[in-house]
């Protein structure tokens, strides 16, 4: 059990990380490597200017492993969304955690779903706040 708990808090080094991976996801000249339940880094490129940065470190969740084949990284023309899926020790299935972000620095976490006049949202709240309520909404558009 020791080893489910030490296995998703390492902290990979940067350098390593990233140069012996191929990255999750391109955006333009930035590159984005997911690290399983611990962090998101980014790689940005700012005219020939490198710099690496975590810029997301997921809450913890003790005695959870992730699976990083239903984990994944989207990029909508707006949001960079990334979804992680752990599973509780001694539980079966997979605990969907939703998070995105428009600057790469502001962070907000899916809370769930809302109803307005009869159409479905997606609720999200500032990463980190202990509001119920939610700080945004997104229109969820069914797929046909």
């Amino acid at each position: 059990m020791v080893s489910l708990v030490a296995a998703c808090g390492e902290k990979p080094k940067l350098s390593n990380f990233t140069q012996n991976k191929l990255p999750d996801l391109t955006i333009g000249a930035h590159r984005f490597y997911l690290n399983s339940c611990h962090s998101l880094t980014g790689v940005f490129n700012h005219d020939g200017t490198i710099k690496t940065k975590v810029i997301l470190t997921f809450p913890t969740s003790p005695l959870s492993v992730c699976t990083d084949k239903q984990s994944q990284l989207n990029f909508d023309g707006t949001h960079l969304t990334v979804k992680i899926c752990r599973t509780a020790f001694g539980a079966g299935g997979c605990g969907v955690e939703k998070y995105r972000t428009k600057d790469f620095e502001n962070w907000q976490e899916y809370i769930g779903i809302t109803w307005h006049d009869n159409e479905q949202y997606e609720a999200w709240r500032q990463l980190g706040s202990n509001s119920s309520k939610a700080d945004d909404i997104t229109k969820v558009v069914p797929v046909h």
